[in-house]
């Protein structure tokens, strides 16, 4: 009797597990799950299709970097399933109870097949496509297709041309339409499932928590802090932007720039002249020496650190500044009385200073066009047997640096990961004098190599809400604004970088480049204008002597001059990309030019003048020397001057330059520019 006893239990606990297992997998939540991690192996076989049909261009990809770059690309084929299936996650999730009934099921099927057959035709259409894009296509793809009159034979071609493609992607389909997993196949009575409260609280609180999961699948995790996903975090996985879109998926850049509209195409000049009013290809004069000048090169971006919050460049009576130390460095520097950003945000100061590519209209990296292949700077001292690392206190995925910094070249990256939160503002990152002391230790450490180095710092401190230490509180009071004594700490800080390394044999071999990413809070009205917001401190110290100490208050320093600038300094003779000059060129050739933009008013600055630029249109003229306060509007006057129409042309080239290369990813020294 017991040993049927317990059979019976036995038996029944086994019928009530099969009845759970039952109801279990007819849930609306597994069958989404389910299908969903159904296409997330499709598209990661569609992305190891897309790296063979493209093999040629990724030479240099090896069997660790595929699975570095597959982890990765399941970060973005997460977040552009979660945008293309949104409609049937919500379907499955609205706490109805029609969802448990064979058609309303097979509706959500309908749905989901139709969206996953977009997605693959467009990821399909991207394997043909990429060697002629050599990126993942955008949004804007479709609006520069949508004047082909021709379009059906582009079409026919593609097909016949890449059979093996769109057999693929056929098959593939096939296979979501005969895979889709739908257990629902009998009309289940809803008088089975719980009434009122006992139903829609616990479904509502998973359609709740769905929802979280959703946003956190489309912006890449659920992090706060953390930027969402875009096209340039794919560099985080790869060596460098090209090898991003092994990373990415079309979908997912599609997406992401549907809401975004690329530079319209301007033609100012027929394509062969444009190279004679403004070639960006920089090819370095030939000298007699023999080789690079391998000296190191320190780079300090400053957060925010404006013009006018120095004593060195504003020398009138009563005012003294808030950087004591660096109006003391810079006294011992070869700097420059007009020197400007090439952008408004801290995200357009590194493609600037280290690429070339100042901001115009949009910042680089948020841009659609941001996963370009770039010609950085850290990439070429890289291979030249520089040591490449970037410094910043905040989280490594603040603003998305981390990607870009591994686009460009730097061999590492030190941030809030690496050295811990013990020194934590609270909000934004290290604070800078501890930071500032480990990088100094750092710097020690990379010199004791034995290689020549490249090391780039971000300063955070002097960045909203301007937070300092408790102990130094009651020590940086001057001030109008709260900024003031954030920049006053921050200047603090980097005395104590220079105070640890002043007597380390390597610097005297180096070249320290001071610049503000971009201008801070404004206080002076002298300084609330147009070139206001765009004067920073550039200046170069050199311990040993390499540049002579001044000030010059002739030529004009921009951000794009950086890369080109130090450069020369160190005697490097390849053919790169820049839209700066080398400001120490001495040849006759040399035009002491600045371009800037804020939002689409474009300024141009040569020699004595600045003009605007708005609209294809000349809004504005000003002697800046002279009037630095730009309250004089002299574009009634233009016929005074003559030099006017050529500025005009070289802006025009500039900008010409700008949106041609930027939509045909040619950023780069190319062989045919050389």
């Amino acid at each position: 009797m017991s040993r049927g006893g317990n059979c019976l239990s036995t038996c029944s606990k086994q019928l009530k597990m099969k009845s759970l297992f039952s109801r279990l997998k007819t849930q609306p939540a597994v069958i989404m799950a389910i299908n969903l991690a159904m296409m997330m192996v499709i598209y990661m076989l569609m992305r190891w299709f897309f790296y063979y049909m493209n093999k040629g261009s990724f030479q240099d990809v090896t069997t660790a970097d595929l699975l570095l770059m597959s982890w990765g690309g399941l970060r973005f084929d997460l977040s552009a399933l979660c945008y293309l299936n949104a409609l049937c996650i919500l379907l499955q999730f609205l706490p109805l109870k029609c969802r448990h009934t064979p058609a309303y099921q097979r509706v959500v099927k309908y749905v989901f097949v139709a969206v996953n057959t977009l997605g693959i035709v467009v990821n399909a259409a991207d394997i043909a496509y990429f060697e002629f894009g050599g990126r993942r296509s955008t949004a804007t793809r479709f609006a520069e297709y949508g004047g082909e009159s021709n379009l059906g034979t582009i079409l026919l071609n593609s097909v016949t041309g890449y059979w093996q493609v769109w057999l693929a992607g056929i098959a593939l389909i096939a296979a979501v339409a005969l895979c889709y997993y739908n257990p629902v196949k009998q009309r289940r009575p809803l008088s089975d499932l719980p009434s009122g409260a006992g139903y829609y609280v616990p479904h509502s609180i998973v359609f709740a928590l769905a929802l979280v999961l959703t946003l956190g699948g489309m912006r890449g995790g659920l992090g706060f802090k953390m930027h969402p996903l875009r096209q340039d975090s794919a560099t985080i996985y790869c060596h460098n932007p090209h090898q991003a879109a092994i990373v990415l998926n079309t979908p997912f850049t599609i997406i992401t720039t549907a809401h975004k509209k690329g530079y319209a195409e301007p033609h100012f000049f027929p394509a062969e002249q444009l190279d004679q009013i403004f070639n960006p290809v920089i090819t370095p004069a030939e000298t007699d020496d023999e080789g690079m000048n391998k000296l190191n090169v320190v780079v300090f971006l400053m957060e925010s650190f404006s013009m006018e919050y120095t004593g060195f460049y504003n020398r009138e009576p009563g005012y003294e500044g808030y950087t004591p130390f660096l109006d003391s460095l810079i006294a011992r520097s070869h700097s420059f009385r007009y020197s400007f950003a090439n952008g408004i945000r801290s995200v357009d100061c590194m493609p600037a200073a280290f690429a070339g590519i100042p901001r115009y209209i949009n910042p680089y990296c948020y841009f659609m066009y941001s996963s370009n292949t770039l010609q950085g700077l850290p990439a070429m001292l890289k291979a030249e047997g520089y040591t490449t690392a970037f410094f910043h206190g905040a989280p490594n995925n603040t603003l998305g640096f981390k990607g870009f910094t591994n686009s460009i070249g730097f061999d590492s990256y030190y941030g809030m990961d690496e050295y811990g939160d013990k020194d934590f503002d609270g909000t934004w990152a290290i604070f800078d004098e501890p930071y500032l002391r480990y990088f100094a230790d750092k710097t020690c450490d990379i010199a004791r190599q034995g290689k020549p180095f490249f090391l780039t710092v971000f300063t955070a401190s002097s960045h909203e809400p301007f937070t300092i230490p408790e102990q130094y509180k009651g020590t940086f009071t001057r001030g109008e604004i709260p900024m003031h004594r954030s920049i006053s700490y921050s200047d603090f800080a980097i005395k104590q970088y220079f105070e640890k390394v002043k007597n380390e044999p390597w610097v005297n071999n180096t070249i320290f480049v001071f610049t503000a990413d971009h201008t801070g809070v404004s206080h002076r009205e002298d300084y609330n204008n147009e070139m206001g917001r765009f004067l920073i401190p550039i200046f170069f110290y050199t311990p040993g002597g390499q540049l002579p100490v001044g000030c010059d208050s002739t030529r004009l320093m921009q951000q794009t001059d950086i890369t080109p600038s130090i450069l020369s300094l160190l005697h490097y003779s390849k053919p790169y990309f820049s839209f700066g000059k080398n400001i120490f060129e001495s040849d006759s050739t040399f035009v002491n030019y600045v371009f800037n933009d804020r939002n689409g008013l474009s300024m141009y600055y040569l020699d004595d003048l600045m003009i605007e630029y708005n609209n294809d249109k000349l809004v504005g003229i000003y002697e800046f020397r002279k009037d630095f306060s730009l309250k004089h509007n002299l574009i009634d006057k233009r016929d005074s001057y003559p030099q006017v129409p050529a500025m005009e042309r070289q802006m025009q080239a500039i900008l010409q330059q700008y949106v041609t290369r930027m939509k045909a990813n040619r950023l780069t020294a190319e062989p045919d520019d050389e």
